[in-house]
């Protein structure tokens, strides 16, 4: 059995992100659920979330991904996602300043409002806050 995991995360608004991992916790639509080197092979679709990797030294690595698929097979963990943003590469100012905006439209909705989007935006936003390890709120 392999000690690590090949984990790819491939979005259409960037190239792709490449790990070495010992342990990938996936966002699935059925809830959270844990890849190790070994795992069954895999077909999987993804929830907006926060994609979590071990590295074999213990580091951390978030990565906010907006939903999409995951195929597991031979210790490579694939993620197709429309975005991915790793933790350390997100604005935070950003992001707070998004959830704001989001926050505001749905405290004090009008006519104009569309409240569905306004509500993808803020977990969107959260999601952001989270990968980037803040807790988004305010």
């Amino acid at each position: 059995m392999a000690e690590t995991l090949n984990l790819e995360i491939c979005a259409l608004d960037r190239p792709p992100l490449r790990y070495d991992a010992a342990e990938v916790s996936v966002p699935g639509t059925q809830g959270l659920f844990v890849v190790l080197p070994g795992h069954a092979p895999l077909l999987s679709t993804i929830e907006l979330g926060v994609i979590q990797a071990v590295m074999p030294g213990g580091e951390q690595r978030s990565i906010a991904v907006s939903g999409g698929f995951v195929q597991v097979l031979d210790n490579r963990v694939l993620v197709l996602s429309q975005t991915a943003e790793a933790g350390d590469e997100i604005d935070v100012e950003r992001a707070e300043a998004a959830r704001d905006r989001a926050k505001k439209r749905l405290e004090h909705p009008n006519e104009n409002t569309d409240v569905h989007r306004a509500e993808i935006a803020l977990k969107r936003a959260l999601n952001r806050l989270h990968a980037a390890g803040h807790t988004g709120g305010a």
